[in-house]
């Protein structure tokens, strides 16, 4: 019986392997960064926020039995760590006397925020396997929404070349992303 997905990342974290920990933080930060904007409604906090989660991870050097915990550890810290930046916004706001009220986040929001930015990470992670120009094109066209001129300048590249890897990347992701759990991530596609 093989390790189980995730199984030797959790071992070599578990070790302090800074390899490890790189891997870690370019599968999630994306993810918990648009996690996070959901919460405090501004991407650079955000940002802020996730990264000192990630310090904090390293730091403590916890140890974890599988990926679920490490999720659950992450994804916990960024509510936790975003909730307490959004109080201190209402401080610095009634200390101001501001006169705008921001929208409170919902902390029933917050298993419908993780589920949106797992299936975010499921596409960024799709995006991250398909051939290069194949993924510049996706990025630009989609990501970016740039229009199909805009993209073949930006590539040096013909239009018509533009239209034909939207399609492969659109057909390899709609097949990539098959699993039940991905469906939602098929109607942005």
């Amino acid at each position: 019986m093989g390790n189980i997905p995730g199984q030797e990342l959790i071992t070599r974290l578990n070790t302090k392997e800074t390899r490890a920990f790189e891997e870690l933080f370019h599968a999630y930060y994306a993810p918990l960064c648009f996690f996070a904007t959901k919460i405090v409604k501004d991407e650079e906090a955000a940002r802020d926020v996730v990264q000192d989660v990630f310090i904090r991870f390293w730091e403590r050097g916890l140890s974890f039995e599988n990926m679920a915990a490490v999720k659950s550890c992450l994804y916990t810290s960024v509510h936790n760590r975003a909730l307490n930046y959004l109080e201190k916004q209402r401080n610095r706001k009634r200390i101001r006397e501001s006169f705008d009220v921001e929208e409170e986040y919902v902390e029933g929001d917050f298993l419908f925020r993780q589920v949106e930015a797992d299936l975010f990470q499921a596409l960024f992670a799709a995006i991250e396997e398909l051939p290069a120009q194949c993924r510049e094109v996706f990025t630009l066209s989609y990501l970016e929404q740039k229009n199909i001129r805009e993209v073949a300048r930006s590539l040096n590249i013909a239009e018509t070349t533009v239209k034909t890897q939207r399609r492969r990347a659109k057909a390899f992701l709609k097949i990539r992303l098959q699993g039940g759990e991905y469906w939602l991530l098929l109607l942005f596609i």
